[in-house]
């Protein structure tokens, strides 16, 4: 940063979702509890300045040795060793102080860091009270008695993740936990109240989690990792080099995966597939059910020479969705008598897929619909079944680009199997803030769009023929 004029201003609640932990944290604390330097100062300088003949360079000779005094009475030196100004700390709800402050800030010629104090949930008493995360996130609600205006719905797949690790839990003393500053938002609130002594909270670093969580595998531990699967892309060096390279049992289990809703473009889970797929080793899975995502869970947990992954929305369960059968590792959903078109469902998709297979039966087109589990590798399955059908189509809440589509498609040539193949997915594009239903919608990703396409597909090909 150099000389440059910048003001840096750290707002201090004490909080992201969860109290915040760490060096910077406890030295923010520490800065918050010591203001006594700045009143002696201001005490000091009064004093001295109105003493005659020795008080000013009196002043000036005690203000040459100020960082001394003030590594004495608030320790904030880390801040000036890394070139930093120091300014605080003020009152952030006191708009006047604040102004005050940012000008004092600005007339230096240099970095400038305003520590600011506030009050997560300040003004709403319910929200000051809520030890969970101060109303960090909340729904709908009666402002009066802070109960949801819809009645509850399903379980959520964090709710049923949550569980499923209390009961993993009990039985796997080597099951242990790790997130990034998100407990509860991840549900692993019940696995830290059974076991404390078997979960990590490190803090807003994903890059620290991965390798904690390699250094417990090599330890002999299984630990999951449970962050939102946006966050994931900050620690991917991490996957790659120090988790996946050294074949540790690590199991990342990815909240808020795809679209995600009202989250905004920063908060949608659609990278993560991409991203991952290029890791030697590492297998994802997407459960399509409550059922599959704890089968998943736990075959994940059985997996120690490589990393795992688990990734579901943000959304309610659906029904459970029975299998008809299961060729390899893959599930047969739907089988028409003739079928002409395979569609590999991935996770939550399966829904959308089984209503596009009745859209294109009222059509007269017959379909098999499959769910793949786990999704990297390719299961052979998927190649062998693509065989016995005209048309192949991929459908995923992930990129299409570098997704499960483009791997099938990479399996295909590698089999030389000559199947047309059809990806829908999300574009390379941001999505904007708004339900998952109407993003979805928005980007092709429904029953009728995606039927409309296959069939147009189909169409093409027989003029071709």
């Amino acid at each position: 940063m150099g000389h440059r004029p910048l003001v840096i201003v750290v707002n201090d609640n004490e909080r992201s979702y969860a109290p915040t932990i760490g060096g910077l944290a406890d030295h923010l604390a520490t800065l918050r509890t010591t203001d006594g330097y700045e009143k002696f100062l201001a005490w000091g300088k009064d004093v001295l300045q109105r003493t005659p003949v020795v008080g000013t360079p009196l002043y000036e000779s005690l203000h040459g040795a100020k960082k001394g005094f003030k590594d004495a009475f608030a320790p904030q030196g880390m801040f000036e060793d890394l070139g930093l100004k120091y300014i605080g700390p003020v009152d952030g709800h006191d708009i006047a102080a604040v102004e005050s402050a940012l000008r004092r800030a600005a007339g230096f010629r240099g970095p400038v860091l305003v520590h600011c104090l506030t009050e997560k949930g300040r003004g709403y008493r319910p929200a000051l009270e809520d030890e969970a995360d101060h109303f960090h996130t909340v729904g709908a609600m009666d402002p009066l008695t802070c109960e949801p205006v819809a009645p509850p719905g399903a379980p959520s797949w964090t709710s049923v993740f949550g569980d499923e690790m209390v009961r993993i839990g009990a039985e796997r003393p080597d099951v242990v936990a790790i997130t990034a500053a998100m407990l509860q938002p991840v549900g692993l609130g019940k696995f830290a109240a059974a076991y404390p002594d078997r979960v990590w909270d490190v803090g807003i670093a994903e890059q620290h989690a991965a390798v904690s969580a390699a250094g417990l595998a090599t330890g002999g531990l299984h630990p999951v990792v449970a962050l939102y699967a946006t966050f994931l892309n900050r620690a991917f060096d991490q996957v790659l080099m120090d988790v996946a390279l050294h074949r540790c049992g690590v199991t990342f289990v990815l909240d808020r995966a795809g679209v995600t809703g009202v989250d905004g473009a920063s908060h949608h889970g659609m990278w993560d597939m991409s991203m991952l797929g290029v890791v030697p080793g590492l297998r994802i899975a997407a459960p399509r059910d409550a059922d599959q995502l704890r089968a998943e869970l736990r075959e994940s947990l059985d997996v120690t020479d490589a990393p795992t992954v688990i990734r579901y929305p943000k959304e309610s369960v659906g029904e459970p969705i029975a299998a008809v059968e299961r060729i390899g590792g893959v599930d047969v959903l739907h089988r028409a008598p003739q079928p002409v078109v395979l569609l590999v469902a991935v996770g939550v998709m399966a829904t959308v897929c089984l209503e596009v297979a009745e859209l294109l039966a009222a059509r007269g087109t017959g379909t098999t619909v499959i769910d793949p589990r786990w999704v990297k590798p390719v299961d052979p399955a998927v190649v062998q079944l693509a065989l016995r059908h005209a048309v192949v189509a991929v459908v995923e809440d992930n990129s299409r680009t570098g997704g499960v589509g483009w791997a099938v498609g990479q399996a295909l040539r590698d089999a030389a199997v000559d199947v047309p193949l059809r990806t829908f997915g999300i574009p390379e594009q941001f999505l904007p803030h708004g339900k998952r239903g109407e993003l979805l919608a928005d980007i092709g990703l429904t029953p009728a769009e995606i039927a409309g396409r296959i069939s147009a597909a189909l169409a093409r090909k027989e003029n071709h023929s």
